[in-house]
């Protein structure tokens, strides 16, 4: 089926967002979280309600089935399918109005979680439905699926705080459903109570914690069990949304519908108050069975939460360094903890429920130390799939919700079936709801994969149902449990809910395919027996990934990328398009590996989609966000790198790559005639003509390049201190010899032996432009000039400026494989120079020496605000356990008396030279805007902060953007130690 082209044409008369039928945009959005892939007719991203409106109304009149999305985090193949897309998360996200009186919100269908609650939270509220996805999940979705997450024994279903919502049925009509029934669904819903109300007494799930087929017992109302903390009303319904039998709610039915009911078109939800104070205690057990059969005993003490961590996860969260740093209350290495959170209003009372519960691993008290507990555990599902191996964590049985009393038998009967398949898997859970992930690992690309695939999941099916248990409890049903549902509630029930379909949707325009006539579960796969991958050899090193299609194939669609915070990714939160996602790039680039490819075996093997790829990476910063934070460990920056290496054998590149890439030599030349140099650039006429030329935005001004150098002196005093080696980058040397020049002094202070090294730079520069070849010749440079320099491979090697080091010290693994050993040894002694310095007894004994005479009592220490360099902020752990990265220099500027606040405000947008590049500028300062620059101008403390950011681009966008000033922190640190 294709799209009718008098229904394009007439869309486009009444629609004001995009409408998208490109191959691009359909391969974007033929994939989610799941494990399938389906290419959708097309994607249509309203800007208005009556865009909303229109697509549905026109789908209508010409039979075009439909798919309304949101951030497509779902896990079983909802949020994909063989329609019109209408994607509601970029425009339709206001949050219209929140009642504190009433505890209540009114949201459009795109309003991430996320900011939901972070509104709500200035009156002491949020929505009680917690899912790990929260900070991506739209609003559609989180109710789409029915979703809850850890607290669900005390908030229950998003079904239980959904009160009433503005929808459009499948023929266009517009309605509300809410308490007073007043729809033409009506007299269907009458039949459902009357007729079949004894049949879905009679075959509901034994569990509370189900969101399999449509919610028909809400219309009773009644449910088969409640969630063990809840203040229940009568009929086992949840007192904050309890209603009288006589009357029904149609709001509810909207939960778990994945959208085969109505479009949403906006929705007013209950809120609760946030618990005055919790803690955390955790329990750690010899296996996952042993932690299962703990959770009825703990249930006993009211806990709030319950959660279960596998060892396997505790492991894999030590690889990723935005969740290695946060592990620091991890102590051994146990087969499972259980973390069991309390949560009120008396903080003694809490404190004495946690210690009463058991041996403990550790208590989290403060809201810090939950945090870093609480980001594994809604990390597991990425975590448990970073690992590039060909037999994968498959999420097909990753639903299941048991009761409670049988969580330690099931668990045990599951791990006998995947062992009698040959294979293990990750299992964690919402323990003290029943509710298990459990993601076997298995090879799809095999035939025994995938015929493993359907007989772990029939026979986990029936073992689930023996215990009373749903196979979909809060991710939906999709394509991975459609087929379930009837053998789940039996012949009448599933009759009573394709009743409620046929009259909300009578052609079956919304969603087809998913609950009712799904395609069998393993079906449809992302990745299965056939697939094919064609790729081309590759400049850099991807053993580690097991290749460019490991690498590629990293991303496991859960949209992390898409989040709102954080470094990751910077050009989707300034864009919002799934395009400019991590996700979005690795879903092009599989398709460019995976489709025919155009051949030029002279010069490229990189045609075909190549365009659409580019487009695609041209907008990413390389910033390495998703390197850092990304749960599955997909480093986009370096497939950039090695993509544009590629591509560019067949395209001409732009002449600024030349100046950008190659910048120590364009910084060079430019310094040695600085005067004439300046002065020319700064005369409009000119440097306008030469910024059309190359492509520069006329908007920024160039830098302004020094004729001085830094000087390391030195004297026959520190010819006998410890020699370091020093890494000069372009900016320090040709641009800011004062920063450089503080860094001399700092170490000529510690008593250091400078021999600063003959070549400028790493080749970071280069590697951002994708020129590998030349990023390789510069390494061996470096590692040549290094051994000159120090052919002991004793001496430390520092530099000031993140890129630099940190491609030293990490991407050179990548560029030269053959000379791994002789990398790995100047790895582990290559620092950024706060890193060095924190390290340094000379720089500490120093600093104590000299802090009470630069900061007396008597004055209140500098406030300052620290930009990191997104480089400083990807760096993991390193094994003498001391500060790395951001740490490191705010460890360092702490240490010389200064109170350091870090900016949590992610990317710049500079990103090197990326925000000078034309066709660039805009977006560098929208990603400026997003946080960085209100930060820096609109608050109190701001104007009176100093302002401090390691990387020379970020000061550069500061000093742009905001008027401010920002200095490197080794010049704040020169300023404490004695001239």
């Amino acid at each position: 089926m294709s799209l009718h082209s008098d229904f394009i044409s007439e869309l486009r008369k009444h629609f004001t967002g995009d409408i998208r039928l490109d191959a691009a945009s359909r391969i974007l959005y033929s994939t989610d979280a799941s494990m399938y892939q389906i290419e959708p007719l097309g994607v249509a991203i309203p800007k208005t309600q009556d865009d909303l409106h229109a697509a549905v109304e026109l789908a209508a009149k010409y039979r075009i089935p439909l798919l309304p999305r949101g951030s497509g985090s779902s896990l079983g193949g909802q949020a994909i399918g063989h329609a019109l897309i209408l994607d509601c998360s970029r425009w339709l996200d206001s949050i219209i109005k929140i009642d504190p009186e009433s505890r209540t919100a009114t949201v459009e269908p795109g309003v991430v979680l996320a900011d939901l609650n972070a509104a709500a939270a200035p009156f002491g509220l949020t929505f009680g439905p917690d899912p790990a996805s929260a900070e991506r999940a739209t609003m559609g979705g989180v109710i789409g699926n029915n979703a809850t997450g850890a607290h669900s024994i005390l908030y229950g279903m998003t079904a239980d705080h959904l009160l009433s919502a503005d929808v459009i049925l499948g023929d266009g009509t517009l309605e509300t459903w809410d308490i007073r029934c007043n729809s033409k669904l009506a007299p269907t819903i009458q039949t459902i109570r009357k007729h079949y109300a004894d049949a879905i007494q009679q075959n509901f799930p034994k569990t509370w914690r189900n969101s399999a087929g449509y919610r028909l017992n809400y219309l009773l109302p009644w449910s088969p069990s409640v969630p063990s903390q809840w203040d229940t009303g009568d009929y086992g319904m949840p007192s904050s949304v309890y209603r009288p039998r006589s009357t029904v709610n149609l709001a509810p039915l909207l939960a778990g519908s994945e959208g085969t009911l109505a479009v949403i078109r906006r929705a007013t939800v209950n809120l609760v108050p946030k618990p005055e104070h919790t803690i955390l205690g955790v329990l750690s057990y010899s296996s996952i069975p042993q932690a299962c059969d703990d959770v009825p005993r703990l249930l006993g003490f009211k806990p709030s939460a319950i959660e279960l961590i596998p060892q396997m996860i505790l492991r894999l969260a030590r690889s990723v360094p935005a969740y290695a740093r946060q592990m620091g209350w991890m102590v051994g290495d146990p087969a499972a903890v259980l973390v069991v959170e309390f949560s009120g209003d008396r903080l003694e009372v809490l404190k004495e429920a946690v210690r009463g519960i058991g041996d403990l691993l550790t208590v989290a008290e403060s809201r810090e130390e939950q945090a870093r507990v609480w980001n594994v555990r809604k990390m597991g599902l990425g975590i448990l799939d970073s690992r590039p191996q060909a037999a994968r964590p498959a999420a097909f049985i990753e639903d299941c919700a048991i009761p409670v009393e049988h969580l330690g038998e099931f668990v045990r009967e599951v791990e006998h079936i995947m062992a009698a398949h040959g294979t293990d898997g990750g299992i964690y859970a919402h323990a003290s709801a029943g509710c298990l992930h459990i993601r076997p690992l298995l090879n799809l690309l095999t035939g025994e994969g995938v015929r493993a695939l359907r007989s772990i999941a029939e026979q986990v099916f029936a073992l689930t149902k023996r215990m009373g248990g749903s196979m979909s409890s809060e991710h939906g049903d999709g394509i991975v449990s459609g087929e379930w549902i009837e053998p789940t509630y039996g012949r009448e029930v599933t009759d009573a809910m394709r009743l409620l379909k046929r009259a909300a949707d009578p052609d079956n325009l919304l969603n087809p395919g998913k609950l009712f006539d799904a395609p069998p579960m393993d079906t449809h796969l992302r990745y299965g027996e056939g697939y094919q991958v064609r790729v081309w050899e590759t400049a850099l090193h991807f053993d580690h990934e097991r290749g460019l299609v490991g690498a590629i194939e990293q991303c496991n669609g859960q949209g992390v990328c898409r989040k709102s915070s954080g470094v990751m990714c910077p050009s989707f939160q300034a864009t919002r398009e799934e395009q400019n996602s991590t996700r979005g790039r690795a879903n092009l680039l599989r398709a460019l590996i995976t489709r025919p490819l155009t051949v030029d075996e002279g010069r490229s093997s990189v045609n075909g989609l190549s365009s659409m790829v580019y487009e695609a990476l041209d907008l990413c910063l390389a910033c390495k966000g998703c390197k850092a934070e990304c749960p599955s460990g997909v480093d986009m920056a370096k497939l950039k790198y090695e993509f544009e290496n590629e591509y560019y054998k067949s395209h001409r590149r732009p002449l600024r790559d030349y100046l950008f890439g190659h910048f120590d030599i364009t910084a060079r030349l430019a310094s040695a005639f600085a005067p004439l140099t300046n002065t020319l650039m700064s005369v409009p006429a000119v440097k306008n003509i030469l910024a059309r030329t190359l492509g520069i935005t006329e908007k920024r001004p160039f830098p302004r390049f020094a004729s001085k150098r830094a000087r390391a002196l030195t004297t026959e005093t520190r010819r006998h201190g410890k020699k370091i080696i020093y890494l000069s980058d372009s900016f320090g040397r040709y641009v800011e010899p004062a920063v450089e020049q503080a860094a001399f002094d700092v170490l000529a202070a510690c008593g250091c032996d400078v021999h600063v090294l003959p070549v400028v730079g790493a080749g970071a520069s280069l590697l951002s432009k994708g020129f590998v070849e030349a990023a390789k010749r510069r390494a061996r440079g470096v590692l040549d000039a290094l051994h000159q320099a120090d052919p002991a491979g004793e001496a430390p090697i520092v530099g000031i400026e993140p890129p630099d080091i940190y491609c030293l010290k990490n991407d050179y693994f990548d560029l030269l494989p053959e000379r791994r050993d002789e990398i790995a040894s100047l790895s582990a002694r290559t620092w950024l120079l706060d890193e060095y310095l924190i390290r340094s007894d000379g720089f500490c004994n120093l600093r104590v020496a000299n802090k009470a005479r630069f900061f007396p009592q008597n004055k209140t220490t500098e406030k300052l605000l620290f930009q990191p360099h997104c480089h400083q902020r990807a760096q993991g752990l390193v094994d003498d356990g001391l500060p790395s990265g951001t740490n490191a220099t705010v460890e360092m500027l702490r240490l010389c008396g200064y109170d350091v606040e870090v900016l949590e405000a992610g990317c710049c947008g500079m990103a090197g030279t990326f925000g000078y590049e034309a066709e660039h500028y805009e977006l560098s300062m929208q990603v400026g805007e997003l946080k960085l620059f209100p930060r820096l101008t609109r608050t109190a403390d701001a104007a009176v902060a100093q302002v401090s950011a390691s990387g020379a681009a970020c000061r550069m966008q500061i000093r742009q953007g905001t008027g401010k000033d920002a200095l490197h922190p080794i010049q704040l640190t020169a300023r404490v130690l004695p001239k």
